[in-house]
């Protein structure tokens, strides 16, 4: 039959050739005589291997469970055996270079025929491989999808698949082509829910399970630990994995801990059906088979997620294939799951990418990035599989070879290593300097490849890099080198490069290539160049022990956690998970691990039994790869789902208040009360009393803090801080704290507590001996402090408490609080309102003269005073709207707070050359047609930064209406364009749907446009006028209809037009009225000293600012955090360092929003208030402060973690605080960014476009201060808002930045088109610069930017004169009465004293005495 079969072969088109392959000079009849020759001998020694097999059948069992006890029978069957084995192998590889030849020889063959005459012979089917050439599409990518999946041990190409499932499974199935899918199997226990090649192959498998078990001791005793306390009971685990004999001991450890599993494979080639078979007949549902197609591989997830009566609450995945079936397909499943567990690089990507979105509804442990995984995977398991690799498909001797190792990575380590304990000669070649001197250090010359490429046996890279090794290096490589791939697929050697025709490939064995040059020199390819481990070898199960080991306790952790402690987020393995990993493998090496002692421990700072290294800790240089920094955000800064607003949450602003080193007074206030408490009451708690006793307990209270004696007075002010913090020991949760701490407040402040604090306050304010006492004190602490701090708490409480309104409020409450918000803004404290009496103290603390003053408690008391009474953003908006209808003005053209939270962040390039790049990748994929203007709008409303997604690329080709363009004008010319209707909605043309505002041009931006056209036009000008259009063309008649239709007028236009009229007319203009609004009134209380005011406040955000360095500090803001006794542990010291950062960025919180408020509501209460205010901002040098704040990696403070969420109040008073350790120091909550960092970030900018909106002279300062690179770095935030006001500041500086930076930023430039409102007339884009053009342009000559600001100083002085200075110091300028017809017309009502005394009067002073008229006349 073989005979015949190979006749057959020889006659079917013999002539037949590939083009791309030269086929060597040799007999085709000798050729074809060897092949036959080996044929026949593979028949008889496969017919005596199945006979060898049948007389072991019996001996199988003892080999495979007791070797040792084997019989001598069965031993010389094992032998036997074992040789027929590799010569059946043998045999095979020559069957396989047959197939390949003829297939070359003749594409159209029947390979059928060849098999059909082994199909007697119950062994592997030959294996149908061919050499790959130019033409033929290559075999294993059938299923591209699919292979490319992660092993257990590391991540598996997508090109090295089919030869990974070569070594993966030691039997193959039946000669039963039929599919599992259509087949019906039933196991031992008459289940079949399982579909399986062939379940009778069972108790072979079984034996492949307990051979893995005995080199996998660590999970085993996880199983054994665990077993009694089943801690997966109630866990229905739906896996997606390799399926091999390794994951099957994890799959029985789940269910030994108590778990259902389902699996299916992630991989169509790796299933090894032996193991699937021995484990459906343990009764675990499996799906899966070796050679599945595509559509039986989504068939088998969606079988094992889809069943009746059977829902999943957990997953593990390999590749993220599972999740994503379940997340697209059983969306109500998948949102009842509990916790997935992903261990490969593709799944964490795709969790990560969910997780951005905002659509990962469930907790997912990323375990890929575990140090345990990493390092065992990368460098112990690449030192042994690497020789193992080499071995197998070389039989190199590897004594005095020279051998290069591209690359020093772990994986670079672990080959390097290997090769070197074999006596191999090894160079090393590098970029990285770091990685380069440890290879030095470790005995390796570190070269460059080019100097050593002609003398080198062997090269091996494993870079993870691209072309690592050209076609020119290869060229020069000596006849017989070696070269593989130890890295990233199979992209590191120019494999494309060597096919071309004047090469020969010559497949010598499976997965060995001779690639041979026309001189005749060859060269050894393994693997095509792809991953030579997992092609060419396997990987060592002890390896995949830590893997399965780390999964197994993932699933526990994630299954057993307590709500919250996971949120809607992908979690790294915590670190001791890890290290107890660690320690359940070390007992293989029979390891004694040393103990620390209780003193070892404190004074390092750690708990006796771990973890042992904080987060951040290098086991190892290269640890941190690319993928783990970018999947923590590190690399490129993910989407930030941050919601601006006027405040944090209600409980983040609580906790702010205190600093953790006043942790312990929390008790002592407790006390306090207790202590007052009791003396009335005696057996009841404060919850369990009535509304009266609780009222008569605050009066009592209210009363004692007027006695003289300061001790007793603190006393009850701490047990009156006690009740505002909620009477905390008599709650059980967080949530019950804050409704008693908003009970007792606004009982609290019925009684009348809040007057008697603020008269306390002032007490301390004027306390001379506590002032002088801080000032002669070389350290100030937290006692300096303490009457002020209890105070300062009480009134903050108290404050931010009442401002939060809260819908389901008693009425009673309601009108306390309108009460309250109306009595903090007016000046019935003190004469003055108590914000200005909290500047009052922050000047006084900046002159140096109350150092102990607890600044960060004074600035959110006042922060918060300046919030409540004059409202948020969203009543500044209410306002605006209700000024603009006061004044006859248009509504505004959109909702600005809405706009800005619809926005979506963007991604402009760090640099340049990321353009660049970025642009000819772009070009090399697609050359675009030329576009017409008319589609310019459709193309400008696509947002450049959507991804490239083929379902968001259908244009919408809805032609836009546009009415300019539809009206035509009139033949004769218009002399005067009729103007306008005044401010008429309807007016206002709609913009492009793709841009979110609505343009705005000025009055005096369309005066400009007219005279600048009619002197380049006609040569004159006409002043104000902007109806005449007489002499000038048309388009510029239409350009002045668009612009008066987008024409917006501001409400400081109109305060500075009747500012004006104020001014020309001091009389006849009338008195003003002045609205006497909560804003005024804090105007006309702090205008005094409000230079003062302002420096004090830029001082205090200078030194709060992480860009300062400690000796440009010139006052210290540490009073009220510094301990009395410094920190003696390493452990007390991380704590205070948390406290310290935390401490400054919260002040930076508070002066931010303080400031940014003031300027807001400055504006709408008068532009002149603004203008005052910002122009003593900008003369105490805040422009380049926030410049120098910025300058700094912005994303890392962001992203800062400084906080210690345990000791936050309430959390801290409510729940047993754990035992601190610096491990949970280091790792901080798990947010994404600091909230509170990034709303200072973005205030400050806010502020900053305040100062320099339509300024030239301070636009001018951001320029020579180079502020263009320090706001194109803060771009990398990607959070929409902050990005919209780095992009307004870039915005006003672009004309004066040169057209060569905006050639080179023109993603940049982009952005700002897309996200900043469009001025019609404003030439950001294209403008020259007036710095270039001085000597035409007297506009950009530095003194007249000196006029601007002096011009606008004289006009606010005469504002603030007129309307505040009252005292009239210099009567000369007083305005007087002179006309005659007024004063003589005026009637005067004389008092009846005159009437009587009048002629005595006239006798005496005027008859009587002489009138000298000449005198008079002089």
């Amino acid at each position: 039959m073989v005979l015949k079969a190979l006749e057959k072969s020889k006659k079917c088109n013999p002539h037949s050739t590939t083009a791309s392959v030269q086929v060597k000079e040799r007999s085709v009849e000798q050729e074809d005589d060897g092949i036959l020759h080996s044929c026949l001998l593979l028949v008889s020694k496969l017919q005596r291997f199945k006979s060898v097999s049948g007389s072991v059948a019996s001996a199988g069992a003892a080999y495979g469970r007791k070797p040792s006890n084997m019989s001598e029978p069965a031993g010389e069957a094992k032998l036997e055996l074992k040789q027929a084995s590799k010569e059946a192998k043998e045999s095979e590889n020559v069957a396989e270079k047959y197939s390949a030849m003829t297939v070359s020889k003749n594409s159209e063959m029947n390979m059928g025929d060849l098999s059909a005459a082994f199909s007697a012979v119950p062994t592997h089917k030959p294996v149908k491989k061919q050499i790959q050439f130019v033409e033929d599409k290559q075999e294993f990518s059938r299923f591209p999808t699919k292979a490319g999946r992660r092993s257990l041990s590391r991540s598996i190409s997508q090109s090295s698949t089919d030869s990974y499932s070569s070594a993966a499974s030691y039997t193959d199935s039946s000669d039963d082509e039929t599919s599992p899918r259509d087949k019906t199997q039933v196991n031992s226990k008459g289940s079949s829910d399982f579909c399986v090649k062939n379940i009778k192959q069972a108790e072979f498998g079984r034996r492949e399970i307990e051979i893995a078990e005995q080199d996998m001791s660590a999970l085993i005793s996880l199983r054994k630990r665990a077993q009694s306390e089943k801690p997966l009971a109630g866990a229905k685990i739906v896996g997606c994995t390799h399926i091999t004999a390794q994951t099957a001991v994890l799959i029985e450890t789940l269910v030994a801990l108590g778990a259902q599993c389902r699996w299916t494979a992630c991989n169509i080639y790796s299933t090894q059906n032996e193991v699937a078979a021995a484990l459906s007949e343990t009764g675990v549902s499996v799906f899966a088979w070796k050679g599945e197609s595509e559509d039986d591989f989504w068939w088998c997830i969606d079988r094992c997620v889809n069943t009746e009566g059977w829902q999943p609450n957990m997953i593990l995945d390999d590749g993220g294939d599972l999740t994503h079936w379940m997340y697209k397909k059983y969306p109500n499943v998948f949102k009842k799951i509990r916790g997935i567990v992903e261990e490969s690089v593709t799944g964490v990507h795709r969790l990560y990418q969910l997780s951005k979105a905002g659509k990962l509804c469930v907790p997912a442990m990323n375990v890929n990035d575990s140090v345990t995984k990493q390092k065992f995977d990368n460098l112990y398991c690449c030192r042994e599989s690497i020789l193992d690799g080499l071995k197998r498909t070389t039989d190199v001797m590897f004594g005095g070879k020279q051998v290069v190792v591209c690359g020093y990575g772990e994986v670079g380590k672990g080959c390097c290593a290997a090769l070197k304990a074999l006596g191999a000669i090894v160079y090393v070649t590098e970029i990285d300097p770091i990685c380069a001197l440890q290879a030095c250090m470790d005995g390796f010359r570190v070269v460059k490849l080019n100097e050593v490429i002609r003398q080198v046996d062997v090269i091996i890279t494993c870079t993870g890099n691209k072309n690592v090794v050209t076609r020119d290096q290869l060229d020069r490589m000596k006849n017989g080198s070696i070269v593989c791939n130890m890295g990233h697929s199979n992209t590191e050697i120019d494999v494309a490069s060597l096919r071309t025709p004047e090469l020969t490939w010559e497949r010598v064995r499976s997965q060995v290539d001779h690639v041979i040059w026309p001189d005749g020199k060859r060269v050894i390819l393994l693997a095509e160049g792809r991953l030579l481990n997992l092609s060419c070898s396997t990987v060592p199960t002890f390896v995949l022990s830590i893997t399965a080991t780390t999964q197994a306790l993932a699933l526990i952790e994630l299954y057993n956690a307590p709500e919250g402690r996971y949120k809607q987020d992908v979690y790294l393995l915590p670190k001791k998970m890890d290290e107890y990993v660690a320690s359940l493998h070390l007992a293989t090496f029979d390891a004694h691990l040393t103990e620390l002692s209780d003193e070892q421990a404190k004074y390092l700072g750690l708990n006796k039994n771990g973890p042992f290294k904080p987060n951040y800790y290098r086991y190892s240089l290269a640890q941190f790869d690319h993928t783990t920094l970018q999947n923590s955000g590190l690399s490129e800064s993910p989407d930030l789902e941050f919601e601006y607003a006027d405040t944090d949450k209600w409980a983040s602003e609580l906790s702010e208040l205190y600093s953790y080193t006043e942790g312990p007074e929390f008790a002592l206030n407790r006390k306090c009360f207790e202590v007052e408490f009791r003396t009335h009451v005696a057996d009841k708690k404060w919850t369990e009393l009535d509304a009266a006793q609780h009222r008569a307990h605050a009066m009592r209270l209210l009363d004692s803090l007027d006695v003289i004696a300061r001790e007793k007075r603190l006393k009850v002010a701490r047990a009156i801080l006690y009740m505002a913090q909620g009477t905390f020991a008599e709650c059980s949760s967080e949530a019950e704290v804050q409704h008693w701490m908003r009970y007792n407040i606004f009982l609290l402040l019925d009684v009348g507590t809040f007057s008697a604090l603020v008269e306390l306050l002032n007490m301390e304010i004027d306390n001379s001996a506590a002032c002088s006492s801080a000032v002669r004190k070389p350290a100030i602490s937290l006692a300096d402090s303490t009457d002020l701090r209890v105070l300062l708490n009480i009134m903050y409480l108290m404050v931010e408490t009442i401002q939060q309104d809260d819908p389901a409020d008693k009425p009673e409450w309601k009108i306390i609080r309108e009460t309250f918000r109306a009595e903090l803004g007016s000046p019935l404290f003190t004469n003055e309102p108590i914000s200005v009496m909290l500047f009052g103290m922050v000047t006084k603390f900046c002159s140096g003269h109350a150092p102990h003053f607890p600044m960060k408690k004074v600035l959110l008391l006042l922060w918060k005073s300046i919030l409540f009474t004059l409202g948020g953003f969203e009543q500044l908006q209410s306002i605006k709207v209700r000024k603009r209808e006061d004044l006859g003005l248009p509504p505004l053209p959109e909702d600005s707070i809405r706009v800005i939270r619809s926005m979506r962040a963007a991604s402009p390039p760090a640099s340049a050359s990321d353009l660049i790049e970025q642009q000819q990748k772009r070009a090399r994929r697609e050359h675009k047609a030329l576009i017409k203007q008319d589609n310019l709008d459709a193309f400008n409303e696509k947002d450049p930064y959507k991804a490239d997604d083929s379902r968001e690329d259908e244009d919408d080709n809805d032609d836009n209406d546009n009415s300019m363009e539809a009206e035509t004008f009139p033949l004769e010319r218009d002399e005067v364009m009729p103007p306008p209707i005044p401010h008429p909605p309807s007016e206002r043309v709609s913009f492009p749907k793709g841009l979110p505002w609505a343009p705005k041009v000025r009055e005096k931006d369309i005066e400009n446009f007219l005279e600048s056209s009619r002197s380049k036009f006609i040569g004159y000008t006409l002043g104000n006028d902007t109806d005449t259009v007489v002499g000038l063309p048309r388009p510029i008649h239409e350009s002045i209809k668009t612009l008066k239709q987008h024409k917006y007028v501001s409400i400081a236009e109109i305060q500075i037009a009747k500012e004006e009229e104020f001014q020309k007319t001091p009389l006849s203009g009338g008195e003003e009225e002045v609205e006497m609004s909560p804003t005024e009134l804090l105007y006309q209380g702090i205008l005094p000293s409000l230079p003062q005011y302002m420096i004090a406040l830029l001082k205090i955000l200078l030194a709060a600012a992480p860009t300062s360095k400690a000796k440009t500090d010139s006052i210290n803001i540490l009073a009220d955090v510094l301990p009395e006794e410094m920190p003696t542990t390493v452990l007390q010291s991380m704590k205070l360092g948390v406290d310290v950062n935390r401490h400054k960025e919260i002040i930076v919180k508070a002066i931010s929003a303080i400031l940014l408020l003031l300027l807001k509501h400055f504006k709408l209460n008068h532009i002149y208030q603004f203008e005052y205010m910002a122009q003593h901002l900008v003369f105490a040098n805040c422009i380049p402060l926030i410049l120098k704040f910025f300058n700094q990696n912005i994303m890392s403070y962001i992203t800062a973690k400084n906080s210690i969420s345990v000791l936050d109040f309430p959390y801290c008073v409510v729940h047993e605080l754990p035992e601190l350790t610096a491990e949970s120091l280091e790792a901080g909550d798990n947010n994404q960014f600091c909230w509170r960092n990034l709303f200072s970030c973005i205030n400050l900018l806010r502020i900053l476009n305040k100062l320099t909106k339509w300024k030239h002279s301070r636009t001018m300062m951001l320029v020579v201060f180079k502020s263009a690179p320090i706001l194109k770095r803060a771009l990398k935030v990607k959070q929409a808002m902050m990005q919209l006001y780095v992009l307004k500041l870039l915005k006003v500086q672009t004309k004066y930045l040169g057209r060569q930076w905006r050639k080179s930023n023109m993603k940049t430039m982009s952005a700002i088109y897309q996200k900043v409102r469009h001025r019609l007339n404003d030439d950001w884009a294209y403008g020259n610069g007036e710095l270039l053009r001085q000597s035409n342009n007297l506009d950009a000559r530095p003194w007249d930017f000196q006029a601007e600001e002096c011009a606008l100083r004289a006009n606010i002085e005469r504002f603030n004169s007129r309307r505040y200075d009252k005292s009239h110091s210099n009567p000369d300028f007083l305005p007087v009465d002179n006309c005659l017809q007024s004063v003589l017309g005026q009637r005067v009502d004389l008092p009846e004293d005159f009437q009587m005394n009048y002629d005595l009067w006239l006798e005496r002073e005027v008859f009587s005495k002489p009138i000298s008229w000449e005198e008079l006349l002089q």
